[in-house]
């Protein structure tokens, strides 16, 4: 059977705000531990780098299990703990109507100043069932969610994609304008649109569909400034029709079997 080899795996502490590369990350069903704990919400609503690109500048880093640390050029760094005690609300998440908490007025101001936008942070109340009801999805659909993930657990990339990509740009781009979760080597250019799964011991990534993309992909991850590409060179040679968010393909969603700890060096199986 062929293989592929994990190497960089990130994690979202706070979803839509800039990755953290690990060495290791602990997988389950839901995704990774401690991935997209917390949301940014702008007039009661979610929100990321599409509509506020200022996002990516904040760095955040999960210390344990409650606390997560925010960071930014100019501003410091700030310790918050997940809190269980703010107000309460529901927002609309994707379609789902999700029970969320707010994390305080300090998480917030920070935020704010640091952005240059009225932003609020709010974390998941409970578990919420997931409903994706998209026939392609239907391996993540009615999966109990315990953190703000998309569509699906998990988001794979393949270097050899990216490489083929730039190839096609004046300026290359990093893996980081993509967000995945796990980036593999070993496939052809775009073969993860063909892979039934990826396999170790304990530990199953099962293919949902592709992911399509959006305007993140043009916004820097280390200073947020937008540019065009490379969602106009993809569009020229990656789109499908009737896609259901634009029809822009980069990176293969997957759901996940099974629990294990993925490390960067790792081999997985392909099939």
């Amino acid at each position: 059977m062929p293989h592929v080899t994990v190497t960089a795996i990130y994690t979202y502490p706070v979803k839509s705000c800039r990755g953290t590369l690990t060495d290791a990350a602990d997988i389950a069903p839901t995704g990774i531990e401690g991935d997209r704990q917390l949301m940014v919400l702008k007039e009661g609503k979610f929100t990321n780098q599409a509509f506020v690109p200022s996002l990516a500048t904040i760095a955040t880093r999960r210390v344990d299990a409650n606390t997560i640390a925010f960071s930014a050029e100019g501003h410091g760094e700030l310790i918050h703990t997940v809190g269980a005690g703010g107000a309460e609300s529901a927002i609309n998440f994707y379609g789902n109507d999700v029970p969320v908490i707010d994390q305080g007025d300090a998480l917030a101001s920070w935020l704010s100043d640091a952005t240059g936008t009225d932003l609020r942070v709010a974390g998941l109340k409970d578990t919420f069932t997931r409903a994706v009801p998209l026939a392609e999805f239907g391996v993540v659909d009615g999966i109990d969610q315990s953190r703000f993930v998309d569509v699906a657990p998990l988001l794979v990339t393949n270097t050899a994609s990216l490489d083929d990509l730039n190839g096609r740009l004046e300026a290359p781009v990093p893996m980081n304008r993509f967000r995945p979760n796990v980036v593999i080597e070993g496939l052809d250019a775009f073969c993860e649109d063909e892979v039934t799964a990826l396999s170790i011991e304990g530990l199953k990534l099962v293919r949902a569909t592709h992911c399509e993309r959006c305007g993140v992909t043009c916004t820097d991850q280390e200073t947020g400034e937008r540019a065009k590409e490379p969602l106009a060179a993809l569009r020229a040679y990656r789109h499908r029709e009737n896609g259901y968010a634009g029809g822009v393909m980069f990176g293969a969603y997957m759901g996940v079997e099974g629990s294990a700890t993925l490390r960067v060096g790792d081999t997985l199986e392909v099939s």
